[in-house]
């Protein structure tokens, strides 16, 4: 899976944390079959969360790439790609990473 975050690559140690792009921690988590780079548990489960609310949403079986701009406090503003489709949503998560809201964009 493809994924940028505020215009930068990220997902491994290297490019920082698959949703805040963060490069501190030591965190890893797989998703659809891919080890990912986190800098925390609950970044994990706020990126684990949002992609399994994607693929639900849009029908899809996974996402190929996903473009992240935002923070935590603000909400992210998220683009996902699968099979030349896009699903354009707004989202923001708990302390826990539950989402707290998800809005679909056109």
């Amino acid at each position: 899976m493809k994924i940028v975050v505020n215009g930068k690559p990220a997902g491994t140690k290297e490019t920082g944390c698959a949703i805040c792009g963060a490069t501190w921690g030591e965190y890893y988590a797989e998703v659809d079959g891919e080890k990912l780079f986190f800098c925390c548990d609950i970044c994990a489960a706020e990126f684990i969360n949002m992609i399994n609310e994607v693929k639900k949403r849009a029908g899809w079986e996974r996402v190929d790439e996903i473009e992240i701009n935002g923070n935590y406090y603000a909400g992210r503003t998220c683009v996902a790609k699968h099979e030349g489709k896009e699903f354009k949503f707004y989202i923001r998560f708990g302390d826990e990473g539950e989402i707290t809201t998800f809005k679909v964009l056109s």
